[in-house]
Order: C-alpha cells, then structure tokens, then sequence
C-alpha cells in the first residue's frame, strides 16, 4: 500500500507498505545519468540501507529495449529500498521543535557509524568519479551553464559574489576530486532525506547506493553536517522561536562525536560550505524562484571568504 508520495522535476519518491512490517521505498530518477551497475555492492551493514536498482531483476531482453529507448544521459530509472520507517528524518524534524532533538539524536548517530562503514569499504569497480552533485556543483561554477534557474542563479553569483570567490568554490571542488592517495568509498550525498528511522527511533538506516563515489574521507560528514548546518541557520533568521536552531546543533554535536571529526577541520568545512551552495542551485534548478535565494547568496559570501565560518549556525550562542 502507498504510504507516502512527493517529489521534484527530476526525483520522485514512493513509500510502500511491505509484508514483513516494514516499508519499501522506491526514488525514481527521471533525468540523469544512472550509475554504473557495478558500482553499487556493498558490504553488509545494520545502518546501510544498500540500493536495488531496476536493472537488478530486469532481463537481457528488458534492459535492451530500456537502453534502447532510454539513452544514459536521459533515462529514468528507480532504485528501491527496504527500511525501518516511511519517513525520512528530514520530515521529522522539519519545522523544528525542541521536542525532536533527543529522537534524532540516535539517527544521526546511525548515520556516524553508516559512513564509517562505506568509507571503510573496499572501492567496488566502476567506483572512479566523484561525488554527483559535487562534480555537477564544479561544472556550473565554472561555465554557469544548466537550466534557466541555473543560469540565473550563477548571473545573480557573480554580481554578488564576485568572480574570485566563484572560482575559489570551483577550487574547492577540484581539490575534493578523487585521484589522491587518502581516496576512500564514499556515500557521495548523505542527508537528512535519506535517513530513515524506525518509528520507534531503534533503529536507522541510510539509503545507500544511488552516488557511491570515490574522494577525501571528509567528504560526506562535511556534505552531511552542511545540511544540519543550513537548517540551524535558516531556523536561526527565520523562525520566531530562538531556541529553533537548537535541535540541529544538538544533533551536529552527536554526529560530530559519533564519527569522530573535527568541527573546525578545513576540508569537512568546505564540504559543508559546498553542500549550501549545491542545495541553492538545486533549489533554483528544481523547485523555483523565490525572495529567499538572493538572502541565501549573501550567506554564500562569508562561506567562501572563510569555510570555518559554515559551522557558526551549529554553536550555542555565547
């Protein structure tokens, strides 16, 4: 039975009831490119939630005529899971209230030890790119080329930002390209989204498979504490009550202890800062326009003069 529904121009997620008490969730990508098929095994894990993908179960016969009709850079496909709950953690703590803190803590402890296990995991073959998002963040600094939205967004950027600090994103992201001894397994875009508990806070899974990656270990807890980071702060200048970016920080917090990073290392923090940019071209790209993306460009400036400044959401006030 369909439990829930929603979805963007480009991604579309379904949640089923199963049999055996849990839920199935399949994301249909409806543009892009689909991963390479062996890109996605991995080692068993309690908080990994690992992909099926459509051509997992289709035959020679079907994946022909998919191919066929569906060429890479275009196609949909679906990828399916099997998890605990029907919603992610993003819609339980979204708006934020102080009550949901102590649930979340525990997830976001499960996502601590998730990514430990992946960058901990042999890179399959085929694992050679990075990070989706991040390679396509590189590429729309650099030329400002996309969808409408896209091209808008980067004119707005550039008046707003300068050329310099553009280029020093691009950097950012060029630095975090795999090629480099330390490379490891990486989920590529953990987030709160993909993060599903059971109802009961027991136990979570991370959705696992659809941007296995290779690239520096401080990738995915940096792109993972960008998002805790950009929700304090919208919590922060948005929301009435003072206390709404609390809950975040307490979870960054845990997090952080949990995987055992730094909140002040360099390269986590440039993640976070380019995991806020990637989510305004996503934003302008997939959902629309509003009043809030040229506020959201201002914050882009302090993150490119100084990435450190991308955790400033997530500490207590003095």
């Amino acid at each position: 039975m369909l439990v829930e529904e929603y979805g963007t121009s480009r991604l579309r997620t379904r949640v089923f009831t199963a049999p055996d008490g849990r839920y199935v969730w399949h994301r249909t990508h409806l543009t892009g490119t689909a991963p390479d098929r062996t890109a996605h095994r991995l080692a068993p894990s309690p908080n990994v939630a690992a992909a099926t993908f459509d051509w997992d179960t289709e035959t020679e016969t079907e994946t022909a005529s998919r191919t066929a009709s569906h060429p890479a850079s275009t196609a949909s496909y679906t990828v399916s899971y099997t998890a605990p709950g029907a919603t992610s953690l993003a819609r339980t703590v979204w708006p934020p209230a102080p009550a949901p803190a102590p649930f979340a803590l525990g997830p976001v402890v499960a996502v601590a030890h998730a990514l430990r296990d992946i960058g901990r995991s042999p890179l399959p073959p085929g694992t050679t790119g990075p990070p989706p998002a991040l390679d396509r963040l590189g590429r729309w600094l650099r030329t400002g080329a996309g969808t409408e939205g896209a091209v808008r967004l980067h004119r707005l950027c550039t008046d707003r930002l300068g050329s310099a600090r553009l280029a020093t994103l691009a950097q950012w992201c060029r630095d975090a390209a795999p090629g480099g001894p330390d490379d490891v397994l990486l989920h590529g875009e953990p987030s709160l989204g993909l993060t599903v508990p059971a109802p009961d806070g027991r136990h979570t899974v991370l959705l696992t498979g659809e941007t296995l990656s290779r690239g520096r270990p401080e990738h995915d807890a940096g792109w993972f504490l960008g998002e805790l980071a950009e929700m304090a702060d919208v919590a922060a200048r948005n929301l009435p009550d003072p206390s709404a970016a609390s809950p975040f920080r307490l979870m960054a917090a845990a997090f952080l202890t949990a995987h055992g990073s730094a909140p002040d290392d360099t390269l986590l923090c440039r993640s976070a800062a380019l995991r806020r940019t990637a989510h305004l071209l996503d934003f302008a790209e997939n959902v629309g326009w509003s009043a809030g993306v040229s506020a959201y460009v201002d914050v882009l400036a302090g993150l490119a003069d100084d990435a450190r400044s991308v955790i400033a959401p997530l500490t207590p006030p003095g």
